[in-house]
């Protein structure tokens, strides 16, 4: 595998720098017995230093946000499920919104996922965080079920692959470029 060398953008090289503040994202799949798939979703942000906030004080390293989303989901990536935590926040409001986001379950996580995800939770009719959180579940559950494809008797039937997966989804599996055409041919296309 090629990786591409690490880049830093020029300013950075030439001047000191010092940590302010770090936002994570973690997102893990796991496999149920009922054949369905676990998506969860994790967004911490901290600051390296003490933080006085207008309704209570947050030590160095301990979360100002930490909020979870867990998607449950099928292998043709329809939303079964919708589970939240917020398990820190500035303001004790901020765990009120979690029940909108079942308004989730039945959506299909596929192009136009993300546009569906800004309409339903902009502004004030979500949490800025949550929402962040779910276009990378929505890429998280493409890298699960794409590994998974060899299991699916469908895909085996297409040599491993169905259309409806991750093809055409970013340059590099273009349906028109070299990848397509050289690892799933069936699905090519010709200029």
């Amino acid at each position: 595998m090629s990786v591409a060398p690490e880049t830093r953008p020029p300013a950075a090289a030439s001047v000191q720098r010092k940590p302010v503040h770090l936002r994570t994202i973690q997102c893990q799949g796991f496999e149920r017995d009922d054949g369905l798939v676990d998506i969860e979703g994790t967004l911490t942000d901290t600051k390296p230093h003490d933080l006085q906030l207008r309704t209570k004080p947050v030590p160095a390293g301990e979360p100002i946000h930490l909020m979870k989303l867990c998607l449950t989901i099928d292998r043709e990536r329809l939303i079964h499920a919708v589970t939240f935590q917020t398990l820190a926040a500035p303001y004790g409001v901020c765990s009120e919104i979690g029940p909108r986001y079942q308004q989730l379950v039945g959506l299909r996580i596929e192009p136009g996922f993300n546009l569906a995800v800004k309409r339903l939770f902009k502004g004030v009719l979500g949490c800025t965080h949550m929402t962040e959180l779910l276009p990378v579940m929505a890429t998280t559950a493409y890298q699960i079920l794409w590994s998974r494809a060899d299991e699916d008797p469908q895909a085996k039937a297409q040599g491993g692959q169905t259309q409806s997966s991750a093809l055409n989804g970013c340059h590099a599996l273009s349906l028109e470029g070299e990848v397509v055409k050289r690892y799933f041919p069936q699905w090519a296309k010709t200029s």
